[in-house]
């Protein structure tokens, strides 16, 4: 069991990274958008470990994407039990178009996505997802971004793969960005697939450069490069916990380097500690926003101190990006200080 205890303070936050270098992906992807502009559909999977920089990636793609029009839908934990959750995100702006398909996938789809009784006919409302998609096209080029897609309910997973594989004529781009790496996969099958690995040289210098506004020493940094493996944030954690003259050389790099959310792997090491069993431990996470944000998908228990002092905007308890967890009250003690303490544990 892993237990993360600290104390909530703040609000959850995101890591924003600069995207740096990424060419040929960006070429991939520009490609894809350019053939569905002269009608053309087709999809792309973007895969990576986490903090490799897939949603900087996309952030790019969508600051270029301007004609498009952009429909977004993400996977989350709390959600994939629940069928067509993630498709009806995405779907909703669209629900005023689905009286024009045909009957029967009109029907399916407004099964699916909640809107009269019963489960409706599955391959129906893939058609219809399809043939909407497809309709909104016809107005202007249409990109459609999937986050997260390792998270998605497999109704809305299987829904979107299914469009993807038969786009052709459509002006429609469909993009996947995937999680390599994590308990739940994204399996894309036969579809295109760009795989995100770590930077190197320039794209080093200029990711590290943008965040700490020194002028990294090449040995310094190709000494961050070799213990993260180039994966981007943690490159931009490790350097933030590093001081200028580190950085630069004037002081030697600390002998290992010290360990943050994005470095090592730390949610490959607690899985492995977690399958290691007869030991009778569990492993304790004390503070630390980034790495509690890393680790939250293994994290099976919350202990948590609330003090009635209010001090500002405080420090996110979970960095990182948006990925609810839902956990229920074990236990709560309040003490005449007015401190409680609360024990929580996950639900899913």
């Amino acid at each position: 069991m892993i237990t993360c205890a600290g104390v909530f303070t703040g609000a959850f936050g995101t890591v924003g990274l600069v995207l740096a270098g990424r060419d040929p992906e960006r070429a991939a992807i520009a490609a894809l958008l350019d053939a569905a502009r002269t009608g053309s559909g087709g999809a792309l999977v973007v895969r990576g470990v986490a903090g490799v920089g897939k949603s900087a990636l996309l952030g790019d793609v969508l600051a270029t994407a301007l004609d498009l029009r952009v429909l977004r839908t993400s996977g989350v934990e709390s959600e994939s039990p629940l069928a067509f959750a993630a498709l009806q995100r995405l779907l909703w702006p669209l629900r005023t178009r689905i009286d024009a398909l045909p009957a029967p996938q009109a029907a399916a789809l407004r099964a699916a996505m909640g809107e009269t009784e019963g489960e409706g006919d599955r391959f129906r409302a893939f058609l219809g997802t399809l043939s909407l998609l497809a309709d909104a096209a016809d107005e202007a080029p249409l990109l459609v971004v999937v986050d997260d897609a390792h998270w998605l309910d497999d109704a809305s997973a299987a829904a979107l793969l299914f469009a993807a594989r038969r786009l052709q004529a459509e002006r429609v781009a469909l993009l996947f960005a995937a999680r390599d790496g994590d308990a739940r996969q994204f399996d894309a099958g036969d579809l295109p697939t760009i795989v995100l690995g770590g930077v190197t040289g320039a794209d080093t210098h200029a990711l590290l450069s943008e965040h700490t506004r020194t002028d990294i020493d090449p040995a310094a940094r190709d000494q961050l490069v070799a213990g993260t493996g180039g994966n981007p944030l943690a490159l931009v954690e490790l350097a933030g916990v590093l001081t200028a003259d580190q950085l630069t050389r004037r002081a030697p790099l600390p002998t290992p380097l010290p360990l943050t959310g994005g470095v090592g792997d730390p949610l490959a090491l607690v899985r492995e500690l977690k399958q290691q069993e007869g030991t009778g431990l569990d492993v304790w996470l004390c503070g630390g926003g980034k790495l509690a944000g890393a680790l939250l998908p293994e994290i099976d228990e919350l202990v948590v101190k609330n003090y009635p002092v209010v001090a500002g905007a405080g420090i996110p308890a979970f960095d990182g990006a948006f990925n609810p967890a839902v956990f229920h009250v074990a236990e709560r003690t309040a003490f005449p200080s007015g401190v409680t303490l609360t024990h929580l544990t996950r639900r899913y």
